[in-house]
Parts: structure tokens; sequence; C-alpha cells
């Protein structure tokens, strides 16, 4: 559930773990009043921590806990750390220079639930003080598709997922050349989640796999064409910005 991401990188991480991996690249992350692992049917999630606090915060007996899995974006910015952010993009010829020049035009966002493609924008609109009618917040229904309409000059700017961005400007010199009014974050990056009545033991050893797979070479190969650098531990407070983020009223 991460759309934007190489398909063979997560095929390589379940046969690693020895998961059957399906995609689900509708959505982010499960939408609010869904859950596919409260049936058992699911047992793990690489999702969106929008998705991630939505489940687990959402009863007193969660269907979700963290895996403790990460990736970390090859960007000088996140600094060996696992964060990334919304790139919000405009054309090199589209006038718009700042987030103000933004005002009654069209912002392709990737979908409801996506944090770095949607929320982030909320976020900087409410910082700001400015109503989320400033701009059109249009959804386009995944990151590379927002890329596509802004190319095609279908709509005036995007937000979109900083490491989608990232390689597809490493492979594309129309993406790199477009501008990146601001980097809005920083962000932790989306989860590896477990149902919560998997067994601990099982998590852990999930997790031990995944952090000794990310110096083999054929993982680092599948690491590096997503323009990620390796998998680090994380704890349940690294996306306690996240969850602060999304209880306030906006």
């Amino acid at each position: 559930m991460s759309p934007g991401f190489p398909h063979s990188l997560f095929e390589r991480l379940g046969e690693v773990i020895g998961a059957e991996v399906t995609f689900d690249e509708t959505m982010s992350g499960p939408a609010p009043g869904e859950d596919p692992f409260a049936d058992e049917s699911t047992d793990l999630g690489w999702i969106c921590s929008t998705s991630f606090v939505d489940l687990a915060t959402r009863a007193d007996d969660p269907s979700i806990t963290l895996t403790g899995v990460a990736w970390v974006p090859d960007d000088p910015d996140a600094n060996g750390r696992p964060i990334y952010f919304g790139d919000l993009i405009t054309r090199p010829d589209s006038g718009i220079t700042s987030f103000d020049d933004l005002s009654e035009k069209t912002v392709g966002c990737n979908d409801p639930v996506s944090l770095s493609g949607y929320h982030s924008m909320r976020f900087a609109l409410h910082d700001r003080g400015l109503p989320e009618d400033f701009a059109d917040l249009t959804f386009t229904g995944g990151h590379h598709r927002s890329i596509d309409l802004l190319l095609a000059g279908e709509i005036d700017a995007a937000v979109v997922d900083s490491v989608v961005r990232t390689g597809r400007a490493r492979l594309d010199s129309e993406v790199a050349d477009l501008r990146i009014l601001e980097r809005l974050g920083p962000w932790p990056v989306q989860p590896l989640v477990a149902r919560s009545t998997m067994n601990s033991e099982q998590i852990d050893d999930i997790r031990r796999r995944l952090l000794e797979a990310s110096s083999h070479p054929d993982v680092q190969a599948e690491l590096k064409a997503a323009s990620l650098s390796h998998l680090i531990e994380v704890g349940v407070d690294h996306y306690d910005d996240v969850r602060k983020a999304m209880t306030r009223q906006i």
C-alpha cells in the first residue's frame, strides 16, 4: 500500500521474510473506517503513517502494531534519518515562485490518506492561517500521476512524496527541472505494520530478517533503485508528530 515505489522492492523484501506480496495501489493505506487487519486476512502492510495512526488509535484494542522497521531515503535533507517530505512542485514556466502564488491554483494531491501527497499540504495551509480552499486541492490517484499531470500542464502544482520525486528526477530530465517551491515536513516515513494478533516472536523475527537483509547486495540494489539508502529500526514514538497533527482540529 505504498503507491509510487517499485513493486520489485516489496517483492524482494517479501522473499526475505517468506511473505506472499500483493499490491493495493488505490490508496496510500486503509481508508478511515476500513481495516484489512482486523479479520486477519492481512498480516503485514507497508502503509502511510496516517493510516497507522488511525488504526493504532481507533480502538482500545488496535488491530495493528509496529514492526519497528523503516527505510531511510537517499536524500541529503534526510541526513541518514527515516524521514521524508511532501515536495511542493511546479513547472519552471508556471509563474509560481512561492507558496502564496498558489492562491486559486490547482494543486494535484495523491489521495485522501496520503501524508506527503495531501495532509502535508493541509497542515501547511493551517500553519499559515489559510483556509483549505485557498488552493484547489485535486486528487489524482498517485504521486506519479500528479507529476504526469503537472508536466502535461493540466494542473498548476503538485505535492508529492519526496522519495518518489527524487527517483523520477534521476531518470527524467523534465522532472529534474521542476521547481521545488517548498519541502513540507519533514515527516516520518511509511511504517511496516503487523496485525496485532501476530506472535510477538514472529514480529521480532521479521524485523531482524529485514534489518539484516538491508546490507545484502541484491536488497541494496532494490533500495537504491527506489532512491532509498537502507532499513533502520524505529520505535512507535517516531510517529508522534503524525499522531499529534492528525488529531488537531483542522
